[in-house]
């Protein structure tokens, strides 16, 4: 792409606005709650690792959950 001088990159505007969008999707929002008193369950002082811990246990439980539902739809059918 070439640069004009004074010009705006619409792009960037447009990579923001398409991932705002999404992270405020009925399928993400609900999930945002959850995360966050997952990963802050532990307090400040304490090391990256106990944060880090709570996030993963999280998203593999999240994975499970839509697996076994993926599975179970497809038994189903």
């Amino acid at each position: 792409m070439i640069a004009v001088a004074g010009s705006v990159d619409v792009t960037i505007f447009a990579a923001f606005a398409a991932g705002a969008l999404s992270f405020i999707s009925p399928c993400v929002l609900p999930l945002v709650p959850g995360y966050l008193s997952a990963i802050s369950a532990g307090g400040v002082s304490e090391g990256d690792q106990r944060r880090m811990t709570p996030a993963v246990i999280f998203c593999l439980s999240f994975s499970l959950v839509f697996v076994a539902l993926g599975m179970f739809a497809n038994g189903i059918s």
